[in-house]
């Protein structure tokens, strides 16, 4: 009994700990996309500029949810930048004009990460048995997967 209930520990909070890294993710995601959003130059502007509106509002959605499904689980979740940086694999963007095609290039990159991240939380929710965490994690697999689809779709022109 006493092994179950260690290993049953260890797993949520390594399940806690993934939610948190995926938390800093999307903080500073939610930085990168109005850095991109403002210093976005070139051919394609209009969509582009219009794109990264509606992805940093539905990071901030993301944001908000994420952090009060840490709560939830009686964990405090990341909400300072500087923690966020340290543990984040989204990277900051310099304060600089940057084109279409390099937008759409960090994108893609970071939204392969968010595809990745959410499926590992799935899965760590499905072997604690916290269905909800899976379920809300499970429909963010979806909405990254056709993001990711219509970015690389851009690509090609």
């Amino acid at each position: 009994m006493v092994l179950f209930c260690r290993k049953e520990y260890i797993m949520k909070q390594e399940l806690l700990a993934k939610m948190n890294a995926y938390l800093a993710n999307q903080e500073i995601m939610y930085i990168k996309l109005h850095n991109m959003h403002w210093n976005l130059k070139g051919h394609g502007f209009f969509t582009l500029h219009s794109k990264l509106e509606e992805y940093y509002d539905q990071t901030a959605e993301i944001i908000d949810e994420v952090a009060e499904r840490i709560l939830a689980k009686d964990a405090l979740p990341i909400a300072n930048l500087k923690e966020a940086l340290e543990i984040s694999k989204v990277k900051e963007l310099p304060d600089k004009a940057i084109n279409i095609d390099e937008a759409i290039r960090i994108l893609t990159i970071d939204v392969e990460y968010w595809v990745n991240d959410s499926k590992e939380i799935v899965e760590l929710a499905d072997k604690e048995g916290d269905v909800v965490t899976a379920d809300i994690f499970t429909g963010y697999v979806k909405e990254y997967e056709k993001t990711l689809w219509m970015l690389k779709a851009f690509a090609q022109n």
